[in-house]
Formats: C-alpha cells, sequence, structure tokens
C-alpha cells in the first residue's frame, strides 16, 4: 500500500513539474536532440558502431557453429562406437544394446 501511495505522489510530483516547464522547454531538448542526432560526426560514429557490431555477431556466429559441429561429431562418433561395440559382443536378446555400459557420459567442452 505505502509502495502504491509513493508511485503516485512521484508521478503526480513529475506531472507537475512536467507542466511547469511546459511544451516550449520540450522543443527545446527535442530540437537540441534531433541536431545532434542529425551532425555528420555523430552519425559516422553510429555507423561505425553498427558495422562493428555485425562483424561480432558474424564471429560469435562462427564461433557457435564450430563449437555445436564438433560438439555434434563427437556425439555422433561415441553413438557409432557404441551401437557398433554393442553387435560383435555376443549379448543375448535380453542384455541391454550397450552392453555392460550402463552409464553414458556426455562429450564436455
Amino acid at each position: 500500500m505505502v509502495g502504491k501511495v509513493l508511485l503516485l505522489a512521484a508521478a503526480g510530483a513529475g506531472y507537475v513539474l512536467g507542466a511547469r516547464a511546459g511544451r516550449e522547454r520540450y522543443e527545446q531538448i527535442s530540437s537540441s536532440v534531433s541536431r545532434l542526432w542529425g551532425n555528420p560526426k555523430v552519425q559516422s560514429r553510429v555507423v561505425d558502431l553498427e558495422d562493428k557490431a555485425g562483424d561480432l555477431a558474424r564471429q560469435a556466429g562462427s564461433v557457435a557453429q564450430e563449437k555445436v559441429g564438433a560438439a555434434a561429431g563427437s556425439v555422433a562418433s561415441t553413438v557409432k562406437d557404441k551401437v557398433s561395440g554393442s553387435g560383435s559382443n555376443g549379448s543375448s536378446a535380453g542384455d541391454s544394446p550397450l552392453g555392460d555400459q550402463h552409464h553414458t557420459r556426455m562429450p564436455t567442452d
């Protein structure tokens, strides 16, 4: 209940202060921001940062793809080894298809 009262009081104070500053001050702030954003130096920096972010995202994607591929290859190899090993060990129909191994380990990094 106290939190709601504080929220309403803060909202009321913000409204009163904002109304006092008025539309004129809002327009001043808005035009200053627009001029800053339209500055060629700022736009040049924005383009540079966008390019850098794209490069970093591509690098991260490549690294992730390599790690996933390596993990998938490791898992596939392990499964092939387990499956091919179970047919040649002479196990009966009631035995586990993995022979004596009842626990498997997940590949780690």
